[in-house]
């Protein structure tokens, strides 16, 4: 005789799930590009493209390593990169300013800012550009530094893991969603803006 309950559970696919809260801004929020080694690219394209009235560019502090030890205990950063004998970062206060002009703050950072800007109420469009093998090519255009075009791929593909495990929704630019390089940034584009209109949902027990 068969186990109803065993027939139950083999014919139920079981999704776990966590609670999420809403959050709204009028605000224009930041953005943030994945994989990051598009990112300082697409933020001059779109800027290049007479994109001003809509995104700027977060300016970074720029601190000798005595000031960031310092301020570093007063304030932690979003994001911060080490050049020479200097660091360039990016604080919640750079961002803001930006967003107070009324504008998209474009971003050149890495994911692992993304629960420091939540945890700082500030929500940030996470736009992530798949590519594969079949894309790839279309990249050549760009300035990359990256070893190979098979290595750039498998590094895009290790990125989606990390994606799964942030606490907030991100959106997907799919490879058959655009033809070339300038196509890319027009299509960039419209999903900001279409993402800023959206609810935010954010899954605190991951915060």
């Amino acid at each position: 005789t068969a186990d109803p309950d065993n027939e139950l559970s083999s014919s139920l696919n079981l999704i776990p799930y966590s609670p999420v809260t809403p959050q709204r801004t009028q605000r224009r929020r930041p953005v943030l590009f994945t994989p990051a080694a598009l990112a300082k690219t697409i933020i001059q394209k779109i800027l290049n493209m007479g994109a001003a009235m809509d995104f700027n560019i977060c300016k970074p502090y720029t601190l000798s390593k005595e000031e960031f030890h310092l301020k570093q205990i007063v304030e932690p950063f979003i994001h911060y990169k080490e050049k020479q004998a200097t660091f360039e970062c990016i604080t919640q206060e750079n961002i803001e300013a930006v967003a107070a002009k009324g504008k998209h703050c474009l971003l050149e950072a890495e994911l692992s800012c993304v629960k420091d800007l939540l945890r700082s109420e500030i929500y940030p469009i996470i736009v992530y550009v798949k590519i594969c093998e079949k894309n790839v090519k279309k990249l050549r255009k760009l300035p990359l530094r990256v070893e190979s075009e098979d290595n750039f791929v498998r590094l895009c593909r290790a990125k989606e893991k990390e994606l799964e495990a942030l606490p907030c929704l991100y959106t997907t630019l799919e490879p058959d969603s655009w033809t070339g390089t300038e196509d890319l940034i027009g299509v960039i584009k419209d999903r900001i803006l279409e993402e800023q209109k959206k609810t935010i949902w954010v899954e605190q027990d991951l915060l």
